[in-house]
Formats: C-alpha cells, structure tokens, sequence
C-alpha cells in the first residue's frame, strides 16, 4: 500500500494554496477551532556529512501557486492542508494566500526589554552590512521573537572580535523592546581551534565576549564558531560553559549556533557540536538545518524536507528540546556548470530569483522530494541551475518545528518571499518590564529563556 502524503510533504511539493474567503477556508478544515486551542502534541522523534561549508550565503525564494481551477476540483485536498501549514503558525487558514505583509506596531515609549520568547514568532538574523535586512526588519517587526545583528567576527589568527555595531539597529531594536544578541562568527576553522585550545587566546576572547555581550542594548550573545573538526568537542563544549558563566553573571543570555545532524558521528567534522552539553551550558542552540547543497558544493536542494525532518525528530529526543531552535533559510543558489570549488554558486534572494527568472523565460518547478523550487537556464553557452525556497517552502519546515516542540529561526532578513510573513503570528508590544516600584527598567537586566 502506498504511503500517504502528510501535509507538511504536499505543502512543500505544491506550495501554499490559493487564497480563499474566509467560509471556504473554514469548511475545508473542520476542526479549526479546536486545534487554534490544542497544544501542539510532542512526538516521540528520532547527520552533515563531511567537512564543514560555509553554511550562510546572504540570501531566497519564489511563489507557485496551485490552479484555481485545481483547487475547486479538490478542496478537502488542498485547503485542509492549507488550513494545517497555517494553523499550525498560528495563523488563520487563509493566511499563505498572499496578503499584504504585516504592519510594525507603535513602538513602546522607553528602553530595551528583552523578553520571553513566544511561541510561533521566529528568531532571524539581521546582515548589518545589507540594508535590505535592516528594513525588511522594520517591516516586520511585530513577527519577529529575538533579533541577531551580524556584527562581530574574528580576527586571523588571535581571535579577538571585530566589527562596530550599527547604533541605528540598536536603537530601534530598543524601541520595540525586542531582544537583541549581537553575532559573533567565527569560520576559519584554524582560528577557531586557537580560541578553543590556546590558553591565552581564549582568555582574550572570553573576556572580550563578555565585554560585548555586557552591552546596554544587548540581551547577551550570539555564538557562531564553525569549520573546526571532531577533536575540538570537549574544548568547544567547554568553552560555551564558561562563557555561559560570565554572561549569567551579568544577567546576560547565549545562544550558540550548531550544525544540524541527522545523527552524531564521530568521523564527521560536526561532531565538533555535543548539542546536550550545548543545550545544558547555553540559554539556546540555533540549529543550521540546512547546507546539504551550498556555493562550492554541485548543484542541489539546500534544506531538503526529509534532512530537516529528521534534525528536527532527533533535537526533540534531546534534553532540553525546548532550547532549540530549527533554523531554515529563506534564500537561493545559482550554480554555474557543475558547480563545485570551479564554479562556486551565487547567492540570490527571493526578489532576486524572480527577476532572474522573468529574464531568462524560465518556469520553476517544485521538486518532489525536497519540496524545494528550481529551474535552469543557459547564460552565454553555459547552463544554469537555481534551487530556492519560497514561502511555502519556509513555512513547512517552520511547521516542522512547531511540529515537534522546536523553537524557529531563520537567516536572514531581506528580500525573501514577502507572503510568509502573513503566516506568521504578530506581538502586541507592552512596553518596557517594570521593576518593583512601577517604574521602567533602566539598567540591564538578564532575560528570561528565551527558548
């Protein structure tokens, strides 16, 4: 007997449905308004292969809608499946239809104040560098959990952090009394072993760290140490505790960013990441569940589903599941020829594949297995192949995450697919937390998990 499609396998194969009124959205998922109510159930659940890629280009995605003609042949089919996508976001059934994106809500008079971490509004990376980041940031800011500005990286080969941050950012991030933990990235997989192994490296680094994360804007910090091997994992794990301990001291939080396994294997350079250890020392883990296909590598899906589901099935079988969070991608990849180090691929957002697209007469295509969009194209006499994700791509491993009591996080904000911000539940800012005697909070404090 063959298998049955689930929900989440359709939407990421066919796209989100049309938009519909609001009746024929609600009769096509009957039960609706119980599960707007029902805790999301947690599932008993159960990988990178190789040596570590650059794992984040700066860019994401384009929108293929089913037929009108398809819909009204079939609706229990595709609206109750659509009714689950955005259901599950929180969201009313007709939400990945395509209206407008969400509005920002009056900002609070005072201060920053970091807070709880609600379910269903995703954590994002914000390019510093882009200014496409910083306003698509303001046009969604009330869809969005915990903000990580990508300020800082490391220098080669001591160590010690770089970068200025954007006091622009910094205070409207403040404004909106959304929490803000700066990034501090390090890929070079020969300083990272530095900061971990070599006694006054990381003493420098972790004072400076915490000097950073100490910040009056800042709910604490983003660690991102990537391209080391296996043999760093305790010496990693280490490190993220004692850094841990200095932030907690200053009433501060980390989040360190892993790579996304289907299983630990010693043999492979992820091994370097002991998620437990990460989870129990960190006040969160951003998992990078994607990279399966990126710029050096040949062409392909970056997030297939069935990678992203198995990730996400093994975290909710950790200690503290709850402090993850499933991280997806929200751009595309243009590889040249084979691709490879030869032909490493170009990063294109959302807007930026459409346009592509409209240029070269090509039509994207949903693949079946990956439930990723892509289409080809000869530039020049050579040949093409782009692989993205679109809204409805995004949304289904966002559900896979509300699916298995995950938290959700995406990199980055830009020019993705506009549509999926309309599947997404928005905040109703209060303004800054009060102290004890009624009035703002002015000096830091430390958040609450905001996992």
């Amino acid at each position: 007997m063959p298998r049955r499609t689930s929900w989440t396998e359709f939407v990421g194969q066919h796209g989100a449905p049309i938009k519909t009124s609001t009746k024929i959205a609600v009769t096509g998922c009957p039960k609706a308004k119980k599960a707007v109510h029902r805790k999301p159930r947690r599932r008993a659940a159960t990988r990178r292969r190789g040596s570590l890629p650059a794992r984040r280009a700066p860019e994401a995605q384009t929108r293929v809608v089913t037929s009108l003609a398809t819909v009204k042949a079939r609706p229990r089919k595709y609206l109750g499946l659509g009714c689950a996508v955005a259901l599950a976001l929180g969201a009313p059934p007709a939400a990945l239809g395509g209206v407008a994106p969400v509005a920002p809500r009056a900002a609070p008079a005072r201060g920053k104040a970091a807070q709880t971490l609600p379910a269903g509004r995703p954590q994002a990376f914000l390019l510093a560098s882009a200014p496409d980041s910083f306003a698509d940031l303001q046009a969604h800011v009330a869809a969005i959990g915990v903000v990580y500005p990508t300020y800082f990286q490391c220098a080669s080969p001591g160590g010690q952090p770089l970068g200025v941050p954007d006091p622009q950012i910094d205070a409207y991030l403040a404004a909106h009394g959304l929490p803000e933990l700066p990034r501090f990235t390090c890929q070079d997989g020969a300083t990272v072993h530095r900061i971990l192994t070599d006694a006054r490296a990381r003493a420098r680094t972790l004072a400076s760290l915490a000097t950073l994360a100490a910040g009056p804007d800042y709910a604490g910090l983003n660690l991102d140490l990537e391209n080391d091997g296996a043999r760093d994992r305790r010496a990693l794990s280490a490190f993220v505790a004692a850094l841990a301990a200095r932030l907690h001291a200053e009433r501060r939080e980390l989040v360190v960013d892993v790579v996304g396994v289907e299983r630990e294997d010693p043999r492979r350079a992820t091994y370097l990441y002991d998620d437990r250890a990460l989870a129990a020392a960190a006040d969160g883990v951003f998992v990078i569940a994607w990279g399966i296909h990126w710029e050096r590598s040949a062409p392909g899906p970056l997030a297939p589903l069935p990678y992203v589901r198995a990730v996400a099935r093994r975290l909710a079988r950790l200690p503290r599941a709850r402090r993850f969070a499933l991280g997806v991608p929200m751009y595309g990849l243009d590889w040249a020829g084979r691709g490879g180090p030869a032909d490493p691929a170009s990063a294109l957002q959302h807007a930026g594949v459409l346009a592509l697209a409209r240029a070269v007469g090509a039509v994207p295509v949903r693949d079946p297995l990956s439930g990723e969009l892509t289409f080809s194209y000869t530039r020049a006499g050579v040949a093409h192949r782009v692989w993205y994700l679109d809204a409805a791509a995004i949304a289904a491993r966002l559900a896979l995450a509300q699916r298995y009591g995950l938290g959700a996080g995406i990199w980055r904000l830009g020019e993705e697919d506009q549509a999926l911000w309309a599947a997404l539940p928005v905040r109703r800012d209060r303004g800054p937390p009060r102290a004890r005697g009624g009035e703002p909070r002015t000096g830091p404090t430390r958040p609450r998990a905001i996992m």
